[in-house]
C-alpha cells in the first residue's frame, strides 16, 4: 500500500477540525456524501485523495464556508507539483518558530516572484515553464503565513554572498528587486535577519541550507534540503545538532542591527 501523502493527509485533518467542531462522527458526514464510513474514513487520514466530485458537498455539510474547497485545490496543485517539498506547508503552518540558514540564496518565505523562477530555472535547466510555474505557485502560497496572525518567529541566518549573487542571468535588476523585499519584510518585523559575513574564519555551514522548527505542542524538528526535496530531522541528537550549528552560526554572524544597515546600504547604492 502506498505511503499516504503529505498533503493529502494536511487535507485530512482540515476536514476533521471542521467535523470535530460540530461534534459529529465520520458516519454522520459519510451518510450525508453517499460513501461508506471506511471511505470518509480513509479522507481523514490522507490514505485516500477525495474526488473532485464530493468537495463542494463536502464544503456545505461540514459548513465550512468555502475553506474545504478552498484546501482541496491548494492540495491539487501541491501534488502535483514536481520536486516538491511536501512537508513544508504541514511544518511552516504549524510552527512557532523557524530559524533558517541559508548560504546560497534568500529564504524562500521571502523570495519575490522573479527570484523564485529565475532560481528553479537556474536549478532545474531544460524543465519545462508549466512545471517551473507549478514550483513558483508553491512557493509563494507558502509566504501567506507571515502575513496571518499568529505568525511564527521567523529569523535568517544569510551568508553576505547571497546578497550580491545575481541568479538567472537577468541582470542585477532582479537581485535588488529581492534586496528590497528582504527589506521591507525585516522593517515590518514580520522576519529577523542576521548576515553571516564573507571574511568570518569559520565555516560552521557547510553541510549546507537547514531549517528549525519549534511547535506549541509537537517536538521540535529540523530539515534539511537537497537537490529535489527536504529531509525531515526528528531523531533527537541529530535535531541537537542541527541548533548547535545554527547557534555557531549565530555566533559568527552580524547582529539584526548591523544587518539591517547593511540592507539598507545595499538598496540606496
Amino acid at each position: 500500500m502506498a505511503k499516504p501523502d503529505p498533503a493529502w493527509k494536511q487535507f485530512g485533518r482540515h476536514m476533521r477540525s471542521h467535523r470535530e467542531a460540530l461534534n459529529l462522527r465520520q458516519v454522520d458526514i459519510a451518510k450525508k456524501i453517499g460513501v461508506v464510513g471506511s471511505c470518509y474514513s480513509s479522507w481523514e487520514t490522507g490514505s485516500r485523495k477525495v474526488d473532485e466530485k464530493y468537495v463542494n458537498n463536502l464544503d456545505e455539510y461540514l459548513k465550512a464556508g468555502g475553506r474545504i474547497a478552498e484546501e482541496w485545490e491548494k492540495t491539487q496543485r501541491q501534488v502535483k507539483t514536481p520536486f516538491r517539498f511536501a512537508e513544508l506547508p504541514d511544518l511552516e503552518g504549524a510552527a512557532t518558530q523557524i530559524r533558517e540558514f541559508q548560504p546560497l540564496v534568500f529564504p524562500g518565505l521571502v523570495q519575490t516572484e522573479g527570484y523564485a523562477r529565475a532560481i528553479f530555472e537556474d536549478g532545474y535547466p531544460g524543465m519545462a515553464s508549466a512545471p517551473i510555474d507549478e514550483l513558483v505557485r508553491a512557493r509563494i502560497s507558502r509566504q501567506k503565513i507571515l502575513k496571518e496572525e499568529p505568525r511564527p518567529l521567523a529569523l535568517f541566518l544569510i551568508t553576505e554572498s547571497v546578497f550580491h549573487q545575481e541568479v538567472g542571468n537577468k541582470g542585477p535588476e532582479l537581485l535588488y528587486d529581492q534586496i528590497r523585499r528582504v527589506l521591507s519584510e525585516v522593517e515590518s518585523g514580520r522576519v529577523r535577519v542576521q548576515i553571516i559575513p564573507r571574511d568570518t574564519g569559520r565555516h560552521y555551514g557547510s553541510g549546507g541550507p537547514f531549517r528549525l522548527y519549534t511547535f506549541a505542542d509537537e517536538p521540535s524538528v529540523a530539515s534539511a534540503e537537497y537537490m529535489t526535496g527536504e529531509v525531515v530531522i526528528s531523531d533527537k541528537d541529530r535535531y541537537q545538532e542541527c541548533v548547535t550549528t545554527f547557534g555557531l552560526l549565530q555566533g559568527e554572524a552580524h547582529s539584526e542591527s548591523k544587518s539591517l544597515q547593511m540592507i539598507r546600504e545595499l538598496v540606496e547604492q
